[in-house]
């Protein structure tokens, strides 16, 4: 989401392709990390920023691994540049492209992560994803009219009116690529559900992200980009969650992480499946009343209860579930789910103050750090169509396809 006016701050001048005479022979990469800013609306400000804390990460890592960053922001052409410990030439265009495009088109996503993986190998790769997010929510076309990943306005402006990617399109488009990703990190709202790491679970080993909305200036690069360098799986992942969730001071609250281990995804699909079934056949009142939840379609009024959605799916099983049934789930879950870090209030949205919510509370017993949709009656009435939209996804046909909901 991040919905603030985006603030106007000076670019840093890119240098052509070139070899500095100091560089030594090229060798291959260990791991290379792309960075894919799809900045061509309101984040478009916020895009250098970001990019300037990178160039201070990129300082800490080996010479010989690759950062590699996509941007399509407003007022200018797609580009790649690859970012050097070398503060002679700390930023190398490598790639300009000579018409704008949609980076939220997933063909066109598809064309970049595969030319960079082909100049820049690696024996393993990571890739950032950059900007707007509405997690699982999709609409019909493969370039969707609203929601889900990435909107680009389109006409080269700060606009948030333009085109999103869905997350089966963005899991199309990875699927298609020569090799998958030993990371996924996402730097935007609301991306931890288990709808969208199911759907990415083949393309990548660790999905890292928050089921919150983030801060509008986005994760501390200069602290993340020499963590996700890490080649120790669990101090790549663990460090990423603390730094990200350390950059607020206590009392305005920190961002909720999780990192789900893709591997464990169809486990947890079916303890998922087994432990609804059990709820919904033995016709269990679903009460969401005070669970903790992440994102509302109506965010000026959040206490508007029929647009809430996106529960936290440990929170949503501890209510419904036999204790029995729970701790059998909660083995499964906890295999998935390797790491999280809880916060009892968070930003809920960019344009809005921290604050706790008045009503539910996030206790370390509750918080699972992934969000789940729990199909409603309610949402016959809401301007999204949730219950229409979420059979579109891969996690709803593993878990809830044969569920009897009672209505």
């Amino acid at each position: 989401m991040r919905y603030l006016l985006c603030i106007l701050c000076g670019l840093v001048l890119f240098s052509s392709c070139s070899k500095d005479e100091n560089e030594e022979p090229w060798q291959p990469a260990k791991r290379t990390v792309i960075a894919y800013m799809a900045a061509e609306n309101t984040l478009s400000g916020y895009a250098q920023l970001d990019i300037n804390e990178m160039i201070t990460g990129v300082k800490s890592i080996s010479k010989y691994d690759n950062m590699i960053v996509f941007v399509d922001r407003a007022n200018e052409k797609p580009f790649i540049v690859r970012l050097r410990n070398n503060d002679k030439l700390p930023t190398d265009t490598i790639k300009k492209y000579e018409q704008d495009f949609y980076s939220s088109d997933p063909e066109k996503m598809k064309d970049v992560l595969q030319w960079v993986m082909t100049n820049y190998p690696a024996d393993d790769y990571g890739l950032i994803l950059w900007g707007h997010g509405d997690g699982w929510v999709i609409m019909n076309d493969s370039v969707a009219t609203k929601r889900a990943f990435g909107v680009d306005n389109g006409e080269n402006k700060a606009s948030d009116t333009g085109l999103w990617m869905n997350i089966p399109s963005l899991r199309m488009a990875l699927k298609a690529l020569p090799h998958n990703f030993k990371f996924i990190f996402t730097d935007c709202c609301n991306m931890q559900n288990v709808e969208v790491a199911y759907e990415l679970k083949d393309v990548t080993d660790y999905y890292i992200a928050s089921p919150a909305g983030i801060p509008d200036t986005g994760a501390p690069y200069d602290k993340v980009i020499p963590d996700l360098f890490k080649y120790n799986d669990v101090q790549m992942y663990q460090k990423t969650c603390d730094d990200y969730f350390n950059i607020l001071e206590a009392e305005d609250g920190h961002l909720p992480m999780a990192v789900i281990q893709s591997s464990q995804l169809p486990q947890l699909a079916q303890a998922t499946k087994t432990i609804l079934e059990s709820i919904y056949n033995t016709e269990t009142a679903i009460d969401t009343d005070r669970l903790i939840y992440y994102w509302t379609y109506d965010p000026s009024h959040p206490s508007n209860t029929k647009e809430r959605v996106m529960y936290d799916m440990n929170d949503f099983l501890l209510r419904h579930a036999q204790t029995a049934d729970y701790q059998k789930w909660l083995k499964a879950f906890n295999q998935a789910v390797v790491y999280k870090k809880w916060s009892d209030h968070w930003q809920w949205h960019a344009y809005r103050s921290y604050t706790q919510y008045a009503d539910f509370e996030v206790t370390e017993e509750r918080f699972g750090g992934v969000s789940m949709f729990i199909p409603l009656e309610r949402y016959k009435e809401t301007f999204i169509k949730y219950n229409e939209l979420i059979p579109k996804t891969a996690w709803y046909h593993a878990v809830w396809s044969d569920v009897e909901l009672g209505w």
